[in-house]
């Protein structure tokens, strides 16, 4: 009975010196067991002596890390108050420079010239002009179909000349690709009113045009005009049909059409005059300073005899110029 007593007491005394400290993968565990509390210090190879031979591998250390040391996961923070607030985007939406191009196409054709030396003067008529060098002007109207355009503007850029266009606003309308091709190859545009109505009614069954009808209606080829080439036609224009008087002259000059650009030499080709005939019109009665009027229409066979006209008329040492050229415009 007293040995049985002594192995119980001497195996108290062992547990008690022995304790429950382990080492379990480098965590701090702490373990209660029969109310003792003990601490594992993770210290990497500071196991002292004989806590090493864990006698005592209870099931209890092994189970408090899995819930202590495993996520300690403060990093889950971060990741959602760290992603860099993009402040990036707000200049993206401030910054892209508001394009302020597209208003002065708009805009700068509607402001007329009315306020120079010339203001309030009645146009001038302009038949040749003034000068007595070897020069001549071309000029072509377009105010019916699209017809010969891109055949004379074929010529005229091969031959290295530059014309002046008299397009109707509506003809404009209808065929904006040729307008902006004449542009881009350098040739000048002037007003040939919108619609192609007589301003006086002498060549056309329309009634006689109004001051207020005359100006809207150059007004308003002016805007169609100027939004496709960039700027006012002004100040020169050509009257349909050449129709004009001094009401007439009083009305566009107010507008702001100093010069009302008529011609010297007509080359017939609207009344069906053939090729041929043209040519020699056109280069007979050429003089310096000439203006000569051709039509770009499918009526007309004013395309087909430009080039020799061109080349003729280099011949005889005529230069070629545009109405805005001849008057340093």
């Amino acid at each position: 009975m007293r040995t049985t007593t002594r192995m119980f007491a001497a195996a108290a005394v062992l547990l008690s010196a022995c304790g429950t400290t382990h080492e379990i993968g480098g965590g701090v565990t702490t373990a209660t067991t029969s109310g003792a509390t003990t601490t594992c210090t993770s210290a990497p190879s500071t196991t002292t002596g004989a806590s090493t031979t864990a006698p005592v591998t209870t099931a209890p250390a092994t189970t408090a890390p899995a819930t202590t040391t495993a996520t300690v996961p403060a990093t889950t923070v971060p990741h959602t108050v760290a992603p860099t607030v993009p402040a990036t985007t707000v200049p993206h939406t401030v910054a892209p420079t508001v394009p302020a191009t597209t208003v002065p196409h708009t805009v700068a054709p509607t402001v007329p010239p009315t306020t120079g030396p010339h203001a309030g003067q009645p146009s001038k008529v302009v038949w040749q002009l003034p000068t007595s060098q070897l020069v001549v002007a071309i000029t072509f109207d377009a105010g019916s179909d699209l017809g010969f355009t891109n055949a004379v503007l074929d010529t005229l850029r091969d031959k290295g000349v530059h014309a002046t266009f008299g397009i109707t606003g509506a003809w404009a309308a209808a065929h904006p690709d040729a307008v902006r091709r004449m542009v881009a190859e350098g040739h000048q545009v002037m007003n040939h009113s919108y619609s192609h109505r007589s301003f006086t009614g002498a060549s056309a069954a329309n009634p006689l045009l109004t001051a207020a009808d005359r100006q809207a209606d150059l007004a308003k080829a002016e805007a169609t005009l100027g939004a496709l080439i960039g700027c006012s036609t002004m100040p020169f224009w050509r009257p349909p049909y050449g129709d004009t008087d001094a009401s007439v002259l009083a009305d566009v000059g107010a507008a702001g059409y100093r010069y009302t650009i008529m011609w010297t030499v007509d080359s017939g080709g609207w009344k069906g005059l053939p090729a041929d005939e043209i040519v020699n019109r056109v280069t007979s009665k050429a003089t310096p300073g000439a203006i000569l009027a051709f039509h770009v229409g499918s009526a007309s066979q004013d395309s087909a005899a430009l080039a020799r006209i061109i080349d003729q008329l280099r011949g005889d040492g005529y230069a070629f110029v545009t109405l805005a050229g001849a008057y340093g415009q």
